[in-house]
């Protein structure tokens, strides 16, 4: 909390201090007890597609976001048992949940949800046995919880369209969904993941809402430059001139000085005008507000604010370094290896996580452990061996060859690093000899 506003006295002065409260940029998720049998998200109940439409509507949001979700979905999940055994029934019993889907669309719309900042939602279905027989993915962003029972939420409901939830008919409907239940009593449950952040009870939320504020800026620097080109930009003269003319006469007047002094786009030169007896028409320059270009910088600011914020390194969000990937090699390496561990697989783990508490609810209690093989960056047989020369020492190179190793500096060096070159001395000019270095003349300045 900021502290409230004060006055602080000294000696025959004071001076008053006063805290602004900044605003939140997180959602209202408060339970009300007004008939409504679901928890708003945001005080419009339409916070997760805000969120949506500020990431199809920013760039470098949309491209973090892309980037996150193709990290996050990898290249498919294996299962393993406490022995780092991989378990081959696992894997088929997880194939047989992907009725409507393949795994590489389920881990991909699962990690869309991921990436956005909304957790994912799951539609766990159950045969009359009780044994899981489907596994959907469920639109996370259309989810609003119900309002706590025990401390814990126990139905969710869905809606293709929340913002017309109160419409007459069925399509929009609110729909009751029962949380899912390891016990296997529902044929039909939602696996809703909510992750950990104190004070919230039934949402996840974006770990990025801080950079909204720049998002905006962003969002906003390219429509102005639109705007511009389309109106044109705003007048740098003002012209006042003088008619006797009827009233009537006026507009068009306006209009005909208006179309002889301004350009294909906007209005060039700003108008008025007045009666003859007030003297000559005078000209004064306006100095210009504003130009589109100045707010470019504005806009390359906010984008690092962006990137950095949402949690993507620069150097793999650009991958414009100057040099080439070849004298960036070990930076780009340590960067894709601090966004593997920091970000990605912490984020991997949502689905992992609950994917190893169903095989064992549907009695494979031998899975430990599920992992997504990651995404390589590079592929092996793509990296050229310029690149490994530039980024690898001999001894790394020999490991490859299965060569042994050479040891000590020999072997720690890098072929390709390039070394400064040794200063050559001047020769000594023979005994007797005449000096015939020319002089350097003005005609050809020391070029030819």
């Amino acid at each position: 909390m900021r502290p409230a506003p004060f006055v602080h006295m000294k000696k025959d002065r004071f001076t008053f201090h006063a805290y602004l409260k900044e605003g939140t940029h997180a959602p209202t998720t408060e339970e009300t007890y007004t008939g409504q049998e679901w928890v708003s998200f945001g005080l419009d109940n339409l916070f997760p597609q805000a969120i949506g439409t500020l990431r199809d509507n920013c760039v470098p949001l949309g491209r973090c976001w892309s980037m996150a979700t193709a990290f996050i979905a990898g290249k498919g999940v294996k299962f393993y048992d406490r022995e780092g055994e991989e378990i081959e029934a696992a894997q088929e019993r997880f194939q047989q949940w992907m009725l409507d889907s393949s795994e590489e669309e389920f881990l991909h719309a699962t990690a869309s949800d991921i990436a956005l900042g909304l957790s994912k939602a799951w539609v766990v279905r159950r045969a009359y046995g009780g044994s899981i027989a489907r596994l959907d993915h469920l639109d996370v962003s259309r989810l609003r919880a119900g309002h706590l029972q025990s401390g814990k939420v126990k139905e969710y409901f869905w809606s293709a369209d929340w913002s017309r939830c109160t419409d007459a008919g069925e399509k929009f409907k609110p729909v009751k969904l029962p949380a899912f239940d390891i016990t296997g009593r529902r044929s039909k449950s939602v696996l809703y993941t909510k992750t950990y952040k104190q004070g919230r009870d039934h949402y996840s939320e974006p770990w990025f809402l801080p950079i909204v504020p720049d998002c905006e800026v962003w969002i906003k620097v390219p429509a102005f430059n639109k705007t511009q080109i389309d109106t044109g930009f705003r007048p740098s003269v003002h012209l006042h001139t003088f008619i006797s003319g009827d009233t009537k006469d006026l507009e068009q007047y306006d209009k005909d000085i208006e179309d002889a002094y301004t350009g294909a786009t906007g209005r060039g030169i700003f108008h008025t005008f007045g009666t003859t007896e007030e003297g000559a028409p005078t000209l004064t320059s306006l100095p210009r507000g504003d130009h589109a270009g100045e707010l470019d910088t504005m806009r390359d600011n906010a984008e690092k604010v962006i990137v950095r914020g949402y949690g993507v390194p620069d150097i793999l969000y650009r991958m414009d370094t100057a040099g080439g990937l070849s004298s960036q090699g070990s930076a780009l390496k340590a960067a894709v290896d601090q966004f593997m561990n920091g970000f990605v697989i912490p984020m991997q783990q949502i689905i992992t996580r609950d994917l190893v508490r169903l095989m064992n609810a549907d009695g494979l209690v031998d899975v430990w452990e599920a992992r997504i093989e990651q995404l390589e960056l590079f592929r092996e047989e793509g990296v050229s061996d310029d690149l490994k020369l530039q980024v690898m020492t001999r001894d790394e190179i020999r490991e490859e060859m299965d060569l042994p190793e050479l040891g000590g500096e020999k072997g720690e060096a890098i072929p390709g690093e390039k070394k400064a070159a040794p200063e050559q001395k001047p020769m000594p000019a023979k005994k007797g000899s005449a000096d015939t270095t020319d002089e350097e003349t003005p005609e050809d300045n020391g070029v030819l």
